[in-house]
């Protein structure tokens, strides 16, 4: 940076360190003359004339070369405070790189070379329009610091999912940040030598507030929670009744959290309980965009010293959006990261600072990549980018040869146009190279030796597949490209995607709306993805491959139905063939959970059926709310077309069957990951600083001892940040896990050891046992380790790598199955839990000395907090067997939710959550999607003869968590008829029961 701004400072800095150089060699070369006369003399050396000649010559020249280098080191000072300017910059462009270098950590295809990141160096510093007419030094500076992150961000974000390019946003904001503090810490050294040392401390103070609450927000997971099947055991936050009415038991428990961690946040929590500026809370928590109305006397809880800090307001807000509604965090980190790179007196947006993400095809093809830059189209499956290449090509009027890679016949024909291509200056357009693994790697290297024209472009088309190697994605300019959510997007790509050859208006004329039909259902299928696990349960692999073959079904049995007529009855069209297709080959072939498998069902049911050609059919019944949707009139497909064209752009949830606040459930999640991956960004960040604190501390402690006896003997340099805050948190944790469990025993062992429940409960007792010394263990060993008592191992450093990331180890996952989103304080939370269940139940065992299973009826069971409920469900299922003298075949599962007369075919359980609905009137009734949490339920066993289905009664899963891979059991639960709830609806919400 000095060499392109300041380059005389340069040059002189360059000519003294070689001044220096040689006077350091010239003062070595002296030492070997003075050893040599030493060598060289017999007798006294003080009567050896030539050696005292040679002493004091060699004392004069040291002494001119002491004085010369003492004047260098003077105007190397002077040389050194003008280098200090750029050091920020310096900095912040190291930094960047290796945030763009730690982004592989969130998905393997953000591969980043440092070719690519000098490209956007030399452009901002070099060629940088912005600069021109700019004379003043500080304003350069400002300008060079803004448009390295504009650029840096511009040119890697269009390689990002758009959920990622939000993670990388904030990242660059932290840099910018810590860049900010460092130009105050050198404006306040300078304010010191003027005697102001009250604003100094002011702004010192300001900055450190800013760095607690970022700290906070990156490590608020470390914060211990109570476990989901616990939460009433916690001393709730009182709040005013109208504050009460609008949150939920998560929010209270986030009140809990944040009081506790935050003095600011204690202060405005606490005012809020008093009933200060209740109506603004109010105000805050109906808002449709809450980041916009956070009460100013939360944000300024502790004093209007950050009033006048922009960034410093904007992150407060963040916490209190994030605590209160969760929904909204990603529009509050927008704005916070808009707020950072805010211009001083500009608008707040992102579009006003330039950072907005285009992937401008032609300008990247021509302006910012080389001729051996491949340029890599990547695309989620199902999803093809070619045509974007095609579009350039005709639009620029360029050459291109196309290949599909895929097949030995591919690799000759890529292989051929390559070379024909690199001579000519054409382009070259490979598609679906991710078939291709190996030959790519062979490309990658002739890519290297390969001399190519300075008009020739290489274009690769793939689906986003682990087998690309990452070293070519580092080489190659890569661009993701997600397909536009929303149903009306979706329908415009199915319909646009059918063969012209085809034809759109072929005969029978009833052709045209079975198509439509079609995309519709193709569209619901693909749009219910993106609320996974509640659309459906896994993401399953449903692409554009099965419209296709969907279309291809469609018209076959309905060109056999019609046999050339113009047109054909509807009832004539064959639609148990077609449903069945759909549901149990095209679409259901990829569909492995049954209740998945139902509500595809539902859908081809309800749409592929005669009565969608009459008269103001229902493609969304509304339920009674009058928000359904009308199928389109007319018989053209060109119709069909323009009513897709109308609908608006963003669809309620309901239009997919689902909940109506499924898009807040969705926003929830987003943000949970939005704050996790910034987490795992920020370890690595703090492992880089601390590895370089760790290298310059052992730097200046190696004048003494070595390294390893300093640590043997506790003489060592001062543990890294992340270190110390390791060591508090498995202190914590240590303190909120029991130190043992009392052993389990009965009266009569050897009678008890014959039950299968007390098995079942001994192995509960026995892996948890195993599970608390093996954590206990590891907390300590850690806390050893981070004191420097304990030298370091692979399992250590992976504990410590774990325990800054805020994620749960590895072997201790192992035992039982949790939410993939579960962080290290809340695992923590919830087995402390699980464990005080475990002691309960042995408590009850041991002190009730008789009937084990009467024993464990006597109060209700957290089955989602056992490590083995299966196995529960299993020995309760074997008790009842036994008391009945019947087989277990003749029993059948039931859920009664509320108060049952224990007949001993019973078993209370606790922590279940009913989630899509509501339990009203002994029945399950459809609400606008909020979970219900059942205080009272038991699990029952009935003989199959005696077990009376309700006749409009649906089958309702039992997950283990909210995740819904593990089922437990499914049971049918009446459904409230009379309130309008029908059993299609409530299939397509996929309601459901969570244990955890």
């Amino acid at each position: 940076v000095m060499r392109h701004e300041r380059p005389d400072v340069d040059e002189r800095r360059r000519d003294l360190l070689r001044l220096q150089g040689e006077f350091r060699l010239r003062l070595h070369s002296l030492e070997k003359e003075l050893l040599r006369a030493l060598n060289a003399s017999q007798g006294n050396i003080l009567d050896d004339d030539n050696v005292v000649a040679t002493l004091e010559s060699l004392k004069t020249e040291a002494a001119e070369i002491a004085r010369k280098v003492e004047e260098t080191d003077g105007v190397m000072r002077e040389v050194d405070r003008v280098t200090a300017t750029f050091t920020p910059l310096a900095r912040s462009c190291s930094a960047v790189y290796f945030a763009l270098d730690r982004l592989p950590a969130l998905h393997p295809f953000y591969q980043f070379s440092l070719d690519f990141f000098n490209t956007i160096f030399k452009q901002v510093v070099e060629q940088n329009p912005n600069l021109r007419g700019v004379t003043d030094e500080r304003e350069r500076l400002r300008i060079l610091r803004r448009d390295l992150f504009k650029l840096a961000f511009c040119r890697a974000a269009v390689s990002l999912h758009h959920d990622s390019q939000l993670v990388m946003l904030l990242q660059l904001a932290q840099i910018k940040l810590r860049g900010d503090e460092e130009e105050e810490d050198a404006t306040a050294a300078a304010m010191q030598l003027d005697n102001n040392s009250s604003a100094t401390t002011g702004t010192q103070e300001a900055w450190a507030r800013l760095n607690a609450d970022l700290d906070f927000v990156m490590r608020e997971s470390t914060i211990l929670v109570p476990a989901a099947g616990q939460r009433e055991a916690q001393a709730p936050i009182a709040v005013p009744a109208e504050i009460e009415a609008l949150i939920d038991d998560e929010v209270s428990s986030s009140l809990a959290a944040h009081s506790q961690a935050l003095g600011w946040c204690r202060s405005w929590i606490k005012a809020m309980g008093s009933g200060e500026n209740t109506a603004e809370w109010v105000e805050f928590l109906q808002s449709e965009e809450p980041e916009k109305h956070v009460p100013r006397s939360a944000v300024l809880a502790d004093g209007e010293l950050l009033q006048g800090m922009k960034e410093a307001v904007a992150l407060r807000e963040l916490i209190v959006v994030r605590a209160l509604r969760s929904d909204r965090v990603l529009p509050a980190a927008t704005r916070f990261a808009a707020t950072v790179f805010a211009e001083p007196n500009g608008p707040i947006s992102l579009e006003a600072a330039g950072m907005v993400a285009e992937a401008n095809l032609g300008e990247i093809a021509t302006t910012e990549v080389d001729a051996s830059t491949p340029i890599a189209l990547c695309s989620v499956p199902g999803h093809d980018a070619a045509y974007r290449v095609d579009a350039l090509a005709e639009e620029m009027r360029r050459n291109v040869v196309s290949v599909a890679m895929g097949s030995i016949e591919g690799f000759a024909l890529a292989d051929q146009a390559i070379a024909n291509a690199s001579k000519s200056g054409s382009w070259v357009l490979l598609k679906n190279v991710h078939l291709a693994p190996g030959w790519l790697g062979q490309l990658e290297k002739r890519l290297q030796s390969l001399r190519v024209h300075a008009q020739f472009r290489l274009f690769l088309t793939m689906e986003i597949n682990p087998a690309v190697p990452a070293s070519l994605l580092r080489r190659a300019r890569t661009l993701v490209f997600e397909p536009a959510p929303g149903v009306r997007a979706n329908l415009l790509e199915s319909l646009g995607s059918i063969p012209a050859g085809s034809g759109k208006a072929a005969q029978p004329a009833e052709r045209a709306r079975l198509r439509f039909l079609l995309a519709w259902l193709h569209s619901v299928v693909i749009e219910r993805l993106r609320y996974a696990p509640l659309g459906w349960t896994t993401r399953y692999e449903f692409s554009d491959a099965d419209f296709a073959c969907a279309l291809a079904t469609v018209d076959c049995w309905i060109d056999r139905a019609a046999q050339g007529r113009s047109n054909i009855d509807p009832a004539r069209i064959p639609w148990d063939a077609i449903r069945t297709l759909l549901s149990e080959s095209v679409y259901g072939g990829r569909i492995d959970n049954e209740f998945d498998h139902h509500v595809l069902e539902t859908f081809v049911q309800r749409w592929f059926c005669a009565d969608a050609y009459g008269v103001d059919f229902k493609l969304v019944d509304d339920g009674g709310s009058g928000g359904g949707l009308l199928a389109p009139e007319g018989t053209l497909f060109e119709d069909f077309v323009a009513w897709c064209h109308a609908l608006p752009e963003n669809e309620p949830p309901t239009w997919l069957g689902l909940p109506a606040n499924a898009e807040t459930l969705l926003l929830v999640q987003k943000g949970q990951r939005l704050v996790s991956d910034t987490r795992k960004l920020r370890s690595l960040m703090d492992d880089d600083d601390d590895e370089e604190e760790t290298v310059a501390d052992a730097g200046s402690s190696s004048k003494g001892a070595s390294s390893s006896s300093a640590a043997a003997s506790g003489d060592q340099a001062e543990l890294p940040a992340y270190m110390r805050q390791v060591e508090s948190l498995a202190a914590s944790f240590l303190a909120a896990l029991p130190e043992q469990l009392a052993e389990l025993s009965h009266a009569d062992a050897e009678q008890a050891a014959r039950v299968p429940l007390f098995r079942v409960i001994e192995r509960e007792h026995s892996v948890a046992r195993k599970l608390l010394a093996q954590v206990r263990q590891d907390l300590v060993h850690l806390r050893e380790t981070c004191r420097g008592e304990r030298k370091q191992t692979n399992h250590l450093r992976d504990l410590l790598r774990d325990f800054n990331a805020a994620s749960v180890p590895q072997p201790w996952l192992s035992t039982y199955t949790v939410p993939r989103d579960f962080s290290l304080a809340r695992w923590v939370a919830d087995f402390g839990a699980r464990l005080d269940q475990v002691s309960q139940l042995g408590a009850r065992i041991t002190q009730h000395s008789g009937d084990v299973v009467d024993a464990v009826q006597r109060e209700s069971v957290w089955i989602g907090g056992l490590m083995y409920p299966e196995a529960f469900i299993t020995a309760t299922r074997q008790a009842v067997a036994k008391k009945l003298q019947c087989s277990l075949e003749e029993l059948s599962i039931g859920l009664q939710i509320g108060e049952l007369a224990m007949d001993g075919c019973a078993f209370g359980i606790s922590g279940l959550r009913l989630e899509g609905a509501e339990w009203q009137q002994d029945a399950v009734a459809l609400n606008d999607g909020t979970n219900e949490r059942l205080s009272t339920c038991f699990l029952t066993w009935t003989r199959s003869k005696d077990d009376v289905k309700a006749a409009e009664g649906v089958d309702i899963p039992v997950y283990l968590n909210l995740d819904r891979s593990d089922l437990l059991f499914q049971v049918r639960l009446p459904i409230d008829t009379q309130g309008g709830t029908a059993p299609g609806a409530v299939i397509q919400r996929a309601v459901a029961i969570v244990a955890a």
